[in-house]
């Protein structure tokens, strides 16, 4: 049932209460939404090590050349 589609106020009461029982940690695109999230937040993690070591590789390098 939509808002729209209530006949009474009964109906929109019921409506109300149904979509106040919802949890919204229950929704699968929530789901998906934090999985992705969280991989992301992996990936980036990752990427800050691999570039703060190449960073600190090139350094040592150019500090034996002087």
């Amino acid at each position: 049932m939509t808002a729209s589609g209530a006949k009474s106020i009964e109906d929109l009461r019921r409506y109300n209460q149904e979509l106040a029982a919802r949890r919204v940690e229950d929704d699968p695109v929530v789901r998906r939404l934090h999985v992705a999230k969280r991989i992301v937040w992996m990936i980036s993690l990752a990427g800050a090590f691999l570039f703060y070591y190449l960073i600190d590789k090139m350094q040592e390098a150019l500090s034996i050349l002087r």
